[in-house]
């Protein structure tokens, strides 16, 4: 537990840039450690935690998850516009 076997797609690890980027297997995939704050002072967690010293940004409007708010994402809202829920 804690640790994983694929690259953890960090930013620039050669210069010493250890945030993460989009599809990093360590977002949301860490344990509480009781930190409220990453090592840039944003608030942990956003969704559940992150593997690492920085939390990964979260976008509001990112729906599909793929790190960008997009055409994409206002496709997957406007098809879902006043839709409920399990209705």
């Amino acid at each position: 537990e804690g640790n994983i076997d694929a690259d953890p797609l960090f930013v620039d690890p050669a210069n010493g840039d250890y945030h993460l980027m989009p599809g990093s297997p360590c977002i949301e995939a860490g344990t509480n450690t009781g930190l409220v704050e990453d090592f840039d002072g944003k608030g942990r967690p956003l969704g559940d935690y992150d593997m690492g010293a920085f939390e990964y940004p979260f976008l509001r409007g990112d729906i599909d998850l793929d790190g960008r708010v997009d055409d994409n994402d206002l496709m997957i809202l406007s098809r879902d516009w006043k839709k409920v829920s399990g209705a």
